[in-house]
């Protein structure tokens, strides 16, 4: 039933109504804050009329109430992301994503967390994307990228489909909010000649960076997902490895598995034969060392590639290495970007764990391997994005197939 009180003003009238829905207790017991309606009274109404429509609004009220018509205005925007956060977490989104939710929900919030749910309009966000593009990138020191603005955007839009879902806000404000293009980057990849003299330095070096960044080059996986490597994946009559783990790391769980991105990333990765035979050269060096650490090996996980106790690797360390390879042998590798001035258009790139993988897809392209076999072997979800990563290398891929088409007609 609902609640009606009646408000006076000075003099003792009767101004106005305030009707009252109980939802009541949550989990705890605690008494939930009720839904509120308050109703004014017309001037020159007779009492009988007046109590006929408050009865047929506080039923109506009532009615919306239960049927969910009705939301909760006083709820913020900080408070309602909250709830989501958590919500999406029961439901099984990854830690990592929900890592990063809550790290781009701490500039959110100081923007437009205060605001309620229901008030949130497409120029509050555009007003918060227009700051952020003067925001400094605490990681870099230079200014926030597009990109890194619309993940912003992006959780925003997420949190408010599920307001929208919930029927709490009639439409999703960042829907018709207007955040800044993304400008997609070219993939950075190593040429042939740039690979093998990696490959050549790495002869130099401890046997197991040997291996890792030669899987890494020759499966075009993860970083994650090489660390992530169990000897029992190994097929090594099929030559085949069996991609299901993903290694990770965050501030609050530390080193942890995870399954992969998505599931098209658990797949099948044939190697060379090459690689095979040096991962059974590796294997043999590896047991032997892990027997003669004896109780010092603590690791139970029977991870590929391990700390010197067994335990599993840091994920920046293989990033780590990378660098330093470079910086010791000086390697150069240089990038072509046309939408630099000509006297700088080839300009110098790092070295990191990543670059093997659009590497071997770039290589893959100008072999003319099909698009299809290449997002199988990246684990991508669909070959849309395959194509979205690697247009650049897939247009030149063309242009010398024009090129050799022409000579041969010639």
């Amino acid at each position: 039933m609902p609640n009606i009180e009646a408000r006076k003003n000075k003099n003792g009238k009767i101004i106005s109504y305030r009707i009252k829905i109980y939802k009541g207790r949550d989990s705890n017991g605690k008494r939930l804050k009720p839904y509120t309606k308050t109703w004014k009274v017309p001037e020159n109404w007779s009492d009988n009329k007046i109590q006929k429509e408050l009865n047929r609004i506080a039923t109506l009220y009532e009615e919306e109430c239960k049927s969910g018509l009705v939301v909760d205005n006083r709820q913020t925007f900080s408070q309602y992301a909250e709830y989501v956060i958590n919500l999406k977490e029961k439901n099984g989104i990854k830690h990592q994503t929900i890592t990063l939710y809550k790290k781009l929900l701490e500039r959110i919030n100081i923007a437009i967390g205060h605001i309620k749910l229901t008030d949130i309009r497409p120029q509050h966000l555009n007003n918060f994307y227009e700051q952020l593009r003067n925001d400094t990138n605490l990681t870099t020191g230079g200014k926030l990228s597009a990109k890194t603005i619309r993940e912003y955007h992006s959780l925003i839009g997420t949190i408010l489909k599920q307001a929208e879902k919930e029927m709490l806000v009639t439409y999703n404000a960042a829907s018709k909010a207007s955040p800044p293009k993304n400008k997609r980057k070219s993939a950075q990849y190593l040429e042939i000649d740039e690979i093998k003299t990696i490959f050549n330095i790495l002869e130099k070096e401890p046997l197991k960076w040997k291996v890792l960044i030669k899987l890494l080059a020759v499966t075009g996986a993860r970083r994650g997902e090489i660390l992530g490597l169990k000897w029992n994946k190994i097929n090594f009559k099929e030559n085949t490895i069996y991609i299901d783990n993903n290694l990770l790391y965050t501030q609050e769980r530390g080193i942890y598995e995870e399954s992969p991105k998505t599931e098209s990333s658990i797949r099948y990765v044939t190697l060379p034969k090459e690689t095979v035979l040096l991962l059974k050269q590796y294997k043999k060096i590896y047991m032997e060392q892990k027997l003669s650490i004896g109780n010092k090996w603590i690791g139970k996980d029977n991870f590929i590639f391990t700390q010197e106790n067994g335990l599993p690797m840091h994920p920046d360390s293989v990033t780590n290495y990378c660098r330093k390879l470079q910086n010791k042998y000086n390697i150069k590798i240089k990038e072509e970007n046309k939408e630099l001035p000509e006297t700088k258009q080839k300009r110098e790139i790092k070295l990191s764990p990543h670059i093997f993988r659009h590497s071997q897809a770039s290589i893959l392209i100008f072999m003319k391997v099909d698009p299809v076999t290449v997002s199988k072997r990246l684990g991508h979800s669909q070959v849309s994005t395959t194509s979205d990563i690697y247009s650049h290398i897939m247009k030149k891929a063309d242009e010398g197939a024009a090129e050799t088409l022409s000579q041969v007609l010639r």
